[in-house]
């Protein structure tokens, strides 16, 4: 409490004014919400997981199929709900992704991993978001393109992809659009998939989305999902059906043409990761995690190298596409370039979990890119 002493002249009296301080009641901010998924694989390898955390009593999400509706429990959740699509001047149509917290959790055949929106003990920021040693500390928000490249290395709808170029000359090609402008990585790869897996708890993106790949085995304009009235979905009669899909507006994840993937090549030490864009090359700058299997996996490995626990390999192989994670992993001495998805070919095994190999010298139609803005 303050006194406080003022005088009236013309009355000659002195007034006393009490006042109360008030304490800064603000409540604090809720703590983070977390919510997971985990896989046991002990005697089988079943590619979907229990939900665990908050997500515990979610439901699956309904995909669109024909171009249609859909709903997801996550819908108003974040990061999730903070993915939207928004114009970029230099780029053309990218997809904003908001900064999460992540956590891996390897124990013997079982595999976990949690999603929090806010820091949380034990959880690092998403491999997309992280300090990237670049000057420019955590992000908020990244970027990735819509659909695949384009004429001028550009995300927009119209066209067929861009093929024919080696991933150094798309690394060259998108970066000159400017000084936030990379080709999309391994960091923007996994982050996806951190979103996905949490989200729809399968490693089958062909089961729980839609086939993927092609309509018509053969490549296609871009932008079939523009039509769609939900973000995740086929533009195909069923799941079942061969069609374009999407995952959060991210148009072709897995149809139409592959995606180089920088940040990362293969040598005779296995994988190797380059957390700094500037610093991406096909042969050197990087730090290796471990020798990733080649092959369909049947259990994985979490890197535990500081800066790199988002970090995840197949460690065994042996599986069938429809177990463990459906999608294959494909290594080759001499070919240190990777890239990811599938492409116009109808392959129930390209899914969004697929890896590949290439020489840095090639290129081919049905080899594409993507670009991604870290601003």
């Amino acid at each position: 409490v303050t006194f406080m002493c003022d005088v009236v002249p013309e009355k000659d009296l002195a007034v006393w004014v009490v006042t109360e301080d008030v304490e800064d009641v603000t409540p604090p901010p809720p703590p983070p919400k977390i919510y997971g998924v985990e896989w046991d694989w002990t005697s089988s390898g079943p590619t979907k997981g229990v939900r665990t955390d908050s997500a515990v009593s979610f439901g699956d999400p309904n995909p669109a199929v024909s171009n249609g509706s859909g709903s997801s429990p996550f819908d108003d959740k974040m990061p999730w709900a903070g993915m939207v699509v928004e114009d970029d001047a230099k780029a053309g149509k990218l997809v904003k992704i908001p900064k999460f917290w992540y956590k891996w959790t390897q124990n013997g055949n079982s595999l976990k991993l949690q999603i929090a929106d806010g820091p949380q003990d034990g959880f690092h920021v998403s491999p997309a978001h992280m300090d990237r040693g670049d000057g420019k500390s955590e992000r908020d928000f990244v970027y990735i393109g819509r659909y695949h490249c384009a004429s001028g290395y550009k995300s927009q709808a119209g066209s067929r992809p861009l093929g024919n170029m080696t991933r150094s000359q798309a690394r060259t090609n998108i970066h000159n659009l400017g000084a936030d402008y990379w080709q999309s990585d391994i960091q923007m790869r996994i982050t996806i998939w951190m979103l996905y897996l949490v989200e729809f708890a399968d490693w089958n993106s062909q089961k729980t989305i839609g086939y993927g790949c092609s309509p018509s085995n053969s490549m296609f304009n871009m932008g079939m999902t523009d039509a769609m009235q939900y973000h995740t979905g086929t533009t195909a009669a069923s799941r079942t059906t061969y069609g374009c899909t999407q995952y959060r507006y991210i148009e072709s994840l897995w149809d139409n043409a592959y995606d180089w993937m920088d940040g990362c090549y293969y040598n005779g030490s296995g994988l190797n990761i380059i957390n700094t864009p500037n610093k991406f090359h096909d042969a050197s700058n990087g730090v290796a995690v471990g020798i990733p299997a080649d092959g369909w996996p049947s259990a994985f490995t979490v890197s535990n190298k500081s800066g790199l626990e988002w970090v995840i390999y197949p460690t065994a192989v042996g599986a069938r596409p429809d177990t463990y994670s459906a999608d294959r992993w494909s290594f080759y001495t001499g070919y240190p370039c990777l890239c990811v998805g599938g492409c116009y070919s109808q392959d129930q095994t390209d899914g969004l979990f697929r890896v590949n190999y290439y020489a840095a010298s090639g290129q081919d139609t049905y080899v594409g890119c993507r670009l991604q803005k870290l601003p």
